[in-house]
């Protein structure tokens, strides 16, 4: 008799893993998710949904278990980061200063610093990376423009090999 084909074992459930998809030498974590099952017969009590339909999206848990102590020993070599640190510490001591200079409560300076701290970092930050979008999207204007002109002179000098060849088949004639 032919063995029963049926699998008896559960489908896995996707698991933050160490698949990284890299870009331009960069690595991130992905999570693995079957796009969908072929055969709803294939498993047993499976039913018309898909597995990606009757399974829960990865949640705050699971994102966290893909931080690692690495990603704050290189903060500082992420773009903007070191602009907005610096900025924020400035920002931090010239306000918590100023406020403990006039008398304020130390603890209400501090706090003061503190968020100056955290709106100058962020503010600078987001400048930086706004800074960082105008200046790729000119580059790549540049690009295209230069592109074109490339294009322009090689269309010209087509133009001009086609008339100096159509010239000497003439001549040759």
């Amino acid at each position: 008799m032919a063995a029963d084909t049926r699998d008896s074992t559960s489908p896995k459930q996707p698991t933050a893993n160490s698949n990284m998809a890299g870009v331009n030498g960069k690595t991130y974590d992905t999570f693995n998710y079957p796009a969908t099952i072929e055969n709803k017969d294939s498993l047993p009590g499976a039913n018309s949904k898909t597995l990606v339909e009757r399974q829960k999206a990865p949640g705050f848990v699971e994102a966290l278990k893909t931080i690692k102590l690495q990603d704050f020993k290189e903060v500082h070599k992420k773009p903007c980061t070191r602009e907005g640190f610096l900025t924020g510490i400035g920002a931090a001591f010239a306000t918590g200063g100023v406020r403990a200079i006039l008398g304020a409560p130390i603890f209400t300076a501090c706090n003061w610093a503190v968020g100056a701290f955290a709106f100058g970092s962020f503010a600078m930050h987001e400048y930086c990376q706004a800074k960082r979008r105008r200046e790729k999207e000119g580059i790549q204007k540049v690009n295209a423009a230069l592109m074109e002109k490339k294009i322009k002179e090689e269309m010209k000098r087509e133009g001009i090999r086609k008339a100096r060849r159509k010239a000497k088949e003439e001549a040759e004639r």
